[in-house]
């Protein structure tokens, strides 16, 4: 049996559910190359791997032809790195200059003369890249001149000021005062729900 990664969808992250899920340790994180790789020699076709991917990244060849067939469907998957390394609601910070220390939270709302929105998210409980919506596609169902930072949280007690109760969760701020407020995780085929919302709620924002 081979076991084939789909790069160009795999987030490449050290958490990737398929090296905890493996129970021969056959995935690993490549700490070299910085990236999530698999000892062949060591599955044993359990298929762990592949149900617990998120972003259905995983393909473990049950004969050459499978195998064969699957690597050109990842090759030829149209997806390019670019496209999935991007901030997104939910995921892990990518960008160092959307990065807000919570220390700084509270300074940065309270001088807000312009909308700005911030997503706060805890980094332990982040979700796969590929099934989260692009901040961009969120940002330019707002404003322009809208400022976006990710705010890492460990403990949801902190922001209890802002009447968060659920990460990831969105803000949109303005003057010092929580204009919109959205809570709870949507994926990319949900993304719908939000923008329509954002829409609607923030169709007055400047």
């Amino acid at each position: 049996m081979s076991v084939l990664i789909n790069k160009k969808r795999c987030d490449n992250a050290d958490a990737c559910s398929c090296i905890e899920e493996c129970p021969t340790k056959a995935f690993y994180w490549d700490e070299e190359n910085q990236t999530v790789a698999v000892d062949n020699n060591l599955c044993i076709n359990c298929r762990n791997c592949m149900i617990s991917c998120e972003a259905g990244a995983v393909k473990v060849a049950r004969d050459e032809e499978e195998y064969r067939k699957t690597k050109t469907e990842y090759d030829e998957d149209i997806m390019t790195t670019e496209e999935l390394f991007q901030d997104r609601y939910g995921a892990a910070s990518i960008a160092e200059k959307y990065v807000l220390e919570l220390e700084r939270l509270e300074q940065i709302v309270e001088d807000s003369n312009k909308p700005l929105l911030i997503e706060f998210y805890n980094e332990d409980e982040a979700k796969c890249l590929i099934n989260s919506i692009p901040v961009k596609e969120i940002i330019e169902n707002i404003s322009d001149s809208i400022s976006f930072r990710k705010v890492n949280v460990s403990n949801i007690d902190g922001l209890k000021k802002y009447s968060i109760s659920i990460l990831p969760s969105l803000i949109v701020v303005k003057n010092g005062n929580i204009i919109y407020k959205w809570e709870g995780f949507l994926n990319i085929d949900e993304k719908g729900k939000l923008l329509d919302d954002l829409k609607y709620q923030l169709k007055d924002i400047k």
